[in-house]
C-alpha cells in the first residue's frame, strides 16, 4: 500500500514563502515581505527561539556601509566591489563581485523598517553617524591618516547602534502575522526536477514531523562552524570553542547540497582559522590583526612584505595592522609560519583589544578568557583573509543576481552563503522584494510520488536513532570529533588528490559503520 502525505507527516503546512532560519536575514525578509503584502503567507522555522537565535544576538553595530551618505543608492560596479575586498581575486570566480555591488547599492534599504519597529540607528537629528570601518596600527581607535595628516576615507563604515535589534525584530515579525515555528529543525529540502517545493522539519521538543509546501524557500541557517577541530583544547570542549556560535552546525548547507545546490570554499576564514588554533575575538582577522606579526625567523611581516600591506596593495580600505594573505601563485610567501607578538603588547593595546572583544557578540570575550587570555596564542599557519565590502567565507553558491541557488526557487543569504552580518539585512529585503514578484506567477506545488519517496526517506533517516537498541552505542560527540579531524588532516586548505580520496574513504567508513550505531532517547538529543 502506497504511503500518503498524511501517513508521513504529523503536520502539513502550505505557505507562499518559507524562511528557514530566524536570524537577521530571515527576520528581515519576513518583515519586509509582510510589510509590502499583508496577505502573503509567510512561514519561519527556527531551531531555537527566533527572538534569541542567530549571530545577530548581541550585535551592536552595522558594518560595510558606503561611507558617504550622499552616495546612497548610487550604482557600484563589480570593479568597485572587487577593489573593496582584500583578497577577492584569489577567490577565482567563486566570490561574486556582482552580488556585492548590488548589496552596496542597496546598503541602507532596511534602515527605515528598523526605525519603524523602534530600533534606533540614526541620530536625534535624523542623520547617521558613520565611522571608519577599520583603523591603523595594532588597536582599534587610531585613525589611518594620509601624508598630509588627514584621516583617510575608506570605502565603507560602521553604524554603532541597536543592541536590542534581534528582540525587536522577532517581536515585529510575529506582530505582522508571520507563522513562526520555534524549536523546529530543517531536515531536508523537497525538490522536483531541480525546483524547490518546500521542506521537511522536526520539532525537537514534541517530535512532530512536519512537511511544508512552499512556492519559494529562503535558506538562512547560518554558517557551518564545526567542520574543523580546535587542536589546543581537550575533547569535548574543542567542539564548542569556536569564533561563531557552536549551534551553527551546517545543517542548512547539507540540506542545500542534497537538494542539488553547490557549495564553495568551505575551508575558508572562520573554519580554517579555528582549525589552526588561532585565539581571536569574534571580530578577529585571519592572522589576528591586532598585534604585530612575525614569522618563525623573527622577521616582521610588515617589513618583509611591504607591498602586501593593504594600503599599498590596492583598494580603498586602510590597514588594520597587516592584513596578510597568502598568494596562491607565490609559494615562498606561504612557507612562512606566522606568530602574533602578543607577549610584547602594551597595556594600552590589551585594553583596546579586550574592549573590542567585549563589544562584539558576548561570546568573543568569553572565548578569549577560556583560552587563557589575550597573551596565550599558539603559532598559526599563513591563512587567507577576506575583508571589506565583499567579505567572504564560504557556503552555498548563489548563481544569479537574486541570490538564488542552483535550485530554482531556493534562495540563500547570510552566513549560509558566506556573507553575513548587517549585509544579510540588505539581502533579506532584496530577496523578499523578488519573492513578492515571483509568487504571483506560481501555484502551490503538489506532492506526487517522487516527493513522497523523498519525504519517507527523510523521515526514516531522522527517526532511525530513536528505534535503535544497540549494545555499544556511538557517542555523537566522538563521531563529530572523528569527522572534524579527518577534515583537519586530509582536507585542509591545500587540496591533494590522494589525501582527498582517503578523506572520502574515512567518511564513508563512518557513515556505513558508525552511523547505524547512533541511538537517541528523544528527538531533542
Amino acid at each position: 500500500m502506497k504511503k500518503r502525505l498524511e501517513d508521513l507527516a504529523d503536520m502539513v503546512i502550505d505557505t507562499d514563502f518559507l524562511i528557514i532560519g530566524g536570524g537577521l536575514v530571515g527576520s528581515m525578509a519576513a518583515l519586509r515581505a509582510k510589510k509590502r503584502n499583508k496577505e502573503l503567507d509567510v512561514t519561519i522555522i527556527d531551531k531555537a527561539k527566533m527572538e534569541y537565535s542567530g549571530d545577530g544576538v548581541g550585535l551592536d553595530n552595522f558594518s560595510h556601509f558606503p561611507l558617504k551618505l550622499d552616495g546612497m543608492q548610487q550604482d557600484f560596479t563589480e570593479a568597485d566591489a572587487t577593489s573593496a575586498t582584500f583578497g577577492a581575486k584569489r577567490m577565482q570566480g567563486l566570490k561574486s563581485s556582482r552580488l556585492d555591488a548590488i548589496r552596496m547599492k542597496h546598503a541602507y534599504n532596511f534602515l527605515p523598517l528598523l526605525e519603524e519597529i523602534g530600533v534606533k540607528i540614526g541620530e536625534d537629528d535624523g542623520t547617521f553617524k558613520v565611522i571608519q570601518g577599520y583603523r591603523k596600527g595594532t588597536v582599534w581607535g587610531r585613525l589611518e591618516r594620509d601624508e598630509q595628516g588627514k584621516p583617510t576615507e575608506p570605502f565603507f563604515g560602521t553604524l554603532s547602534r541597536a543592541a536590542d535589534l534581534k528582540l525587536r525584530l522577532g517581536t515585529a515579525v510575529r506582530k505582522m502575522g508571520t507563522r513562526v515555528l520555534d524549536r523546529t529543525m530543517l531536515t531536508s529540502i523537497i525538490t522536483r526536477d531541480g525546483v524547490a517545493m518546500g521542506a521537511t522539519a522536526i520539532n525537537t521538543r514534541t517530535g512532530k514531523f512536519l512537511v511544508i509546501r512552499a512556492k519559494t524557500v529562503l535558506l538562512a541557517t547560518g554558517m557551518a562552524a564545526r567542520l574543523y577541530p580546535y587542536p589546543w583544547a581537550p575533547f569535548p570542549n574543542n567542539l564548542f570553542y569556536l569564533r561563531s556560535s557552536p549551534v551553527n552546525h551546517g545543517g542548512g548547507l547539507v540540506a542545500a547540497l542534497n537538494a542539488g545546490a553547490k557549495l564553495y570554499c568551505m575551508e575558508m576564514c572562520t573554519v580554517y582559522n579555528v582549525s589552526k588554533g588561532i585565539n581571536m575575538s569574534s571580530a578577529g582577522g585571519a592572522c589576528n590583526w591586532y598585534f604585530p606579526m612575525y614569522n618563525s625567523k623573527g622577521e616582521v611581516l610588515e617589513e618583509k612584505y611591504q607591498d602586501r600591506v593593504v594600503t599599498k596593495a590596492g583598494g580603498m580600505i586602510p590597514g588594520v595592522n597587516f592584513l596578510f594573505a597568502p598568494d596562491m601563485f607565490n609559494a615562498e610567501v606561504e612557507k612562512d609560519v606566522i606568530m602574533s607578538a602578543k607577549d610584547q603588547a602594551t597595556r594600552d593595546e590589551l585594553v583596546h583589544m579586550y574592549l573590542t572583544a567585549a563589544t562584539e557578540p558576548p561570546k568573543g570575550l568569553k572565548f578569549h578568557m577560556l583560552a587563557g587570555g589575550l597573551l596565550n596564542e599558539s603559532p598559526a599557519e599563513c591563512v587567507p583573509v577576506f575583508v571589506g565590502i565583499g567579505m567572504a567565507t564560504g557556503g552555498v553558491l548563489r548563481e544569479n543576481e537574486y541570490s538564488e541557488t542552483g535550485v530554482k526557487n531556493l534562495f540563500a543569504s547570510g552566513y549560509v552563503c558566506g556573507s553575513g552580518g548587517s549585509g544579510g539585512l540588505t539581502w533579506g529585503c532584496l530577496i523578499a522584494d523578488h519573492v513578492l514578484d515571483r509568487v504571483q506567477s506560481l501555484d502551490l506545488p503538489a506532492i506526487d510520488v517522487g516527493e513522497l519517496e523523498q519525504i519517507e526517506q527523510t523521515r526514516t533517516r531522522v527517526f532511525a536513532p530513536l528505534g535503535r537498541k544497540v549494545e555499544y552505542p556511538i557517542n555523537t560527540l566522538e563521531l563529530e570529533h572523528y569527522v572534524r579531524w579527518v577534515n583537519h588532516y586530509y582536507v585542509g586548505y591545500h587540496k591533494i588528490k590522494a589525501r582527498l580520496e582517503r578523506a572520502v574513504e574515512l567518511i564513508r567508513f563512518a557513515r556505513e559503520q558508525a552511523t547505524p550505531l547512533l541511538s537517541a532517547d528523544n528527538p531533542g538529543v
